[in-house]
């Protein structure tokens, strides 16, 4: 095919020939594998194919589930893990309303009959063209359970919307001896109305199999260019389940890059174990000015913490808040260490309540006198921020301000109103200040202990 008017033609061939016979065709106008809707494509299944419903009249659960079925039966030898399954599940442009738990994939014990999934992808064909709507009939149920089984996945180009505030996208539940639930990404996929949770990461306290702690529940995730919306009464990420399981803090490396996290209320990520978080570019907002919200949750419920997990680095993000009870960072961590680089949370600094805003908080007391070494480098800063310390002085920890602009307070540290930097016990903790802008001035370089 050349020239624009073969593309225009062919673009409009799909648009007209119905959503079961499109899903054949690959994106952007390359040559159709098979006709997806006539189930002879080796490499893929329509869900379409298998009676599920575009328009989402009817619940499409049990087409769903037989789609999944013919995509986890299709194992082919795999060089690492032994099978893979050779077939792509494919979810046509359509609006599909699914009603049960465990609809999306069977939620089947991997160390049971149901193996090790190494290899998994799901695909639609971009957000807000493949939609599934989770509506179930029952109270606190999750549309996909991902109990030690489901490794490798690759989940693309799909809405996924929940009716039920109870509701929870994914449980991910790991153990030893190869049964993590490890590097899952999406990609272009998006999450809207309201959830209890989005992804839960959970894992026994003690191996079933084995007269010592767990010690292997890895599970690298990803996000790429995807959109977090909606409500969550808890949160969109829950790392750690179960804060008083040590070995949850094998749940580590996670990524989110170029995403748009603009949801009403609620909490972005919780991090109750693990860490090593990465989070690049995108727009951060809390859209809903009547709402509490927070970012970034970092819990003190894990007493004791490994060391390399507790650790958070965001890196080119503008954040967007629109009340003073909304949050960047509400940080209880005891160590570790917390970067913001070249970021900006003063989109609304014009605004009259920004200036008694306290968008960063952190405990320095939440466990011993000690916090974890925070850093911002290069970033533009509203209102103030706070650091609740005690009456001696903390044994480790420290908040650091590089190339900074306080854009609302005309003082770097102190405790009036006036100051950026503020503590709430008599002691003060450790910071330093350099060469950064309170309001339009520089600020007096500041270092403490001298």
């Amino acid at each position: 095919m050349t020239g624009n008017m073969d593309r225009r033609s062919v673009m409009r061939g799909v648009a007209t020939m119905g959503v079961g016979a499109a899903a054949g065709a690959v994106a952007m106008g390359s040559t159709p594998a098979h006709a997806a809707g006539a189930g002879d494509d080796p490499y893929s299944v329509d869900v379409i194919a298998k009676g599920a419903d575009p328009t989402g009249a009817t619940p499409s659960d049990a087409a769903f589930r037989a789609a999944a079925a013919e995509v986890l039966a299709s194992f082919q030898p795999g060089p690492i893990s032994g099978a893979i399954p050779k077939k792509v599940l494919v979810i046509p442009p359509g609006n599909y309303l699914l009603t049960q738990p465990d609809s999306l994939l069977p939620g089947i014990d991997g160390k049971g009959n149901g193996g090790i999934v190494d290899g998994l992808s799901i695909t639609g064909y971009g957000k807000r063209l493949s939609r599934i709507v989770y509506a179930p009939t029952a109270d606190d149920t999750t549309l996909w359970t991902n109990y030690r089984r489901y490794k490798n996945i690759r989940i693309s180009g799909l809405t996924f919307t929940s009716n039920n505030p109870t509701s929870s996208f994914c449980y991910a539940y790991s153990t030893d001896g190869g049964y993590g639930v490890q590097d899952t990404w999406y990609t272009d996929v998006e999450w809207r109305g309201s959830w209890k949770r989005g992804i839960g990461l959970d894992g026994p306290v003690d191996s079933p199999d084995h007269a010592l702690p767990e010690s292997d529940l890895n599970s690298e995730m990803g996000w790429d260019h995807c959109q977090i919306g909606g409500t969550y009464s808890e949160a969109f990420l829950v790392m750690g389940m179960k804060p008083t399981a040590t070995q949850q803090d094998q749940f580590l490396n996670f990524w989110f890059r170029e995403c748009k996290v603009e949801f009403k209320s609620g909490v972005f990520v919780k991090n109750n174990r693990g860490g090593s978080m990465n989070f690049i570019g995108g727009s951060y907002i809390l859209t809903d000015p009547a709402a509490a919200g927070t970012f970034f949750q970092l819990g003190s419920e894990a007493t004791t913490r490994a060391d390399s997990v507790a650790r958070l680095y965001a890196q080119g993000i503008r954040f967007e808040l629109h009340n003073a009870a909304q949050k960047v960072i509400d940080s209880r961590w005891h160590k570790g260490t917390i970067t913001f680089v070249s970021c900006d949370d003063t989109a609304v600094s014009h605004q009259s309540w920004t200036d008694g805003a306290v968008a960063h908080t952190y405990a320095f007391n939440a466990i011993g006198n000690s916090g974890p070494m925070v850093r911002y480098t290069d970033c533009a800063l509203m209102g103030s921020h706070q650091v609740t310390t005690g009456s001696t002085p903390t044994t480790a920890g420290k908040v650091l301000y590089d190339g900074c602009r306080f854009i609302d307070m005309t003082k770097a540290v102190g405790t009036d109103d006036s100051s950026f930097l503020r503590w709430t016990g008599t002691a003060a903790p450790r910071h330093e200040i350099r060469d950064c802008l309170a309001g339009a001035t520089y600020a007096a370089d500041v270092k403490y202990p001298a």
